[in-house]
Order: structure tokens, then C-alpha cells, then sequence
């Protein structure tokens, strides 16, 4: 029987020219001058191979083990959405603000988790950068966050996650996958709408050096979490960009992030946007390597 890594790397979506043209690209950035481009275009490099070291394989292969628990139980939830609905929902910041109450099984929310070409990719970020205080918005089922969380023990220093939830419902159910998972340690989720909790998130925690952008996939909530974001980073830090291609509107917050002059790095990747801040890089770099 194939194993699941086996079954991700014989399944790989991309035509032969755009995969040659990322490895070509990753390439590139592997061999550059400076330490953060380096680890930037190794972890883009490794995830786009579908490739982990041997102890990082058998971590994989528990969380996707819970992925595929989740995506089958029926137990029935009652979730409080604060985002943008669909890519052509027209919600008001108001509306969204207000929230609504969708009812959806585990299983059904679990579809909503980071597919494991993504999941992969915040992996191998996490080992790369080696980051030590992080932040995630929007938690869902805890799928990416045990992604993130066991990279973090891997690296052996004393990395934390926190992890913010909306839907008290999932954030339960995220609390009982991470401690499944044996990461209670590591991660703690935060129940509450994002502009009530991140705040104080960054007040006790920063300065932080790797934040993933996720769960609200609206263009102007993703620039102003960039904004509230930008005070509380390290000198060197790591901001990742979830559905950056979601709607017309998170294209254009992508294409405003890229070009930010406060962004040195900013690679494409296709669904996922990866910025790097650190001022020792001189000169500003734009990079598409396509993972899907």
C-alpha cells in the first residue's frame, strides 16, 4: 500500500514546464548570497519536491492520519463565520463584523483545512526560518496548526504558536487535535473575532517572527492585519499569505503586499503569498514558484 507521501508526490498537479520553472526558481534562491533568501528558497524547494527528512516523514504521516479521522466524522457543528464568505459574496465590513452561524460536520469543515501541498509548504517554512514566536489566523480543525506546532518541536528551541479561532465550537475541537497531538506545549488557541483578540496576542508575545495570514480573505482585513501586524515583528520575520488568488480582491491586496517597499521578499507561490521583512536584504526581490 502507498503510503500518503508517496500517494502526494504521484499525484503532483503541475505541468512539466511550470515545475521546471520552480525548481528553476527555488534554485536560484538556494543559492543566494543571504541566509534568509537561502532558507526561503529551500523550504519553497522542498515542498515543492514533496520531500521531508525521515523523522519529519513519520510526524507527517500522524497528522495526515488525523486529517483523515477528521474528514470522516459527523459529529455536527455550530460555527460562528466572521469572513468574507464566498469569492463573489459581497459582505459588508459591518456584516462581517456581525458574523453569522453556519452549521457544518467536522467533517465538512475539515475540507476547509490546508491541503497537504500547503500544509507542507508552512512546514518546511517553519523549519527552515526556525522562527520562535508565531501567530496563525484562523485555526479551523488545527490541522495546520499541528503542521506548524510539531516543526517547532523539531527545531528543539522553545518555538510557540498561538493560534486564533473565531467559532468556539472548532476551537474546541482544534484544542482536543492538538493535544492528540501532543502539542499543548507548543500551541495554544485563542478563541475570539480576530480584531478583538490580536491585539493583545502581539502586546504579550512579540516581537513576532512568523505570522500565517489565514481565515478572513478579505482584501482590506488582510492589508490591515498586515498594518497591526508590522509594529510587533521581529527585524527578521516571515508573514505567509493564505488564498492570495481567492478572489479579485485578495489578488489585489497580494499585488499591494508585493510591492510594499517594507516587504524585501515575496515569492507567489499560487494560492499561498510568502513575504520576508529584514532590511539586510539590499535589494528587493519578486519570485512566482508555482507548488500547484
Amino acid at each position: 500500500m502507498l503510503t500518503f507521501l508517496m500517494r502526494q508526490a504521484l499525484s503532483r498537479p503541475l505541468h512539466l514546464a511550470s515545475l521546471a520553472a520552480a525548481v528553476r526558481h527555488a534554485s536560484a534562491l538556494r543559492s543566494h548570497p543571504h541566509a534568509t533568501v537561502r532558507a526561503l528558497g529551500s523550504a519553497c524547494g522542498e515542498a515543492l519536491q514533496r520531500r521531508y527528512r525521515a523523522e519529519d516523514a513519520r510526524v507527517v504521516e500522524g497528522i495526515e492520519a488525523l486529517r483523515a479521522r477528521a474528514s470522516g466524522s459527523t459529529e455536527r457543528l455550530r460555527i460562528d463565520d466572521y469572513g468574507a464568505g464566498a469569492p463573489d459574496s459581497a459582505f459588508t465590513e459591518a456584516q462581517m463584523s456581525a458574523g453569522r452561524v453556519v452549521e457544518r460536520t467536522v467533517g465538512e469543515a475539515c475540507r476547509a483545512s490546508k491541503k497537504p501541498t500547503w500544509a507542507g509548504l508552512l512546514w518546511h517554512l517553519v523549519r527552515e526560518f526556525q522562527p520562535e514566536r508565531c501567530v496563525e489566523l484562523g485555526c479551523c480543525l488545527g490541522i495546520s496548526a499541528c503542521y506548524q506546532g510539531h516543526a517547532l518541536r523539531l527545531n528543539g528551541a522553545r518555538g510557540r504558536l498561538w493560534t486564533l479561532e473565531g467559532a468556539p465550537m472548532l476551537a474546541d475541537v482544534a484544542r482536543r487535535h492538538i493535544g492528540e497531538q501532543g502539542l499543548q506545549d507548543r500551541v495554544e488557541v485563542v478563541v475570539g473575532r480576530f480584531k478583538d483578540t490580536l491585539q493583545g496576542v502581539l502586546e504579550r508575545n512579540g516581537p513576532i517572527d512568523y505570522a500565517f495570514i489565514d481565515g478572513h480573505h478579505d482584501e482590506e482585513a488582510t492589508l490591515r492585519y498586515f498594518e497591526q501586524l508590522l509594529p510587533h515583528l521581529a527585524p527578521r520575520a516571515l508573514l505567509v499569505f493564505d488564498d492570495i488568488n481567492w478572489s479579485d480582491g485578495m489578488r489585489r491586496a497580494w499585488a499591494r503586499l508585493a510591492a510594499d517597499p517594507r516587504i524585501q521578499v515575496s515569492i507567489d507561490c499560487g494560492e499561498v503569498g510568502v513575504c520576508a521583512i529584514d532590511a539586510t536584504i539590499k535589494d528587493k526581490l519578486r519570485v512566482k514558484i508555482a507548488l500547484a
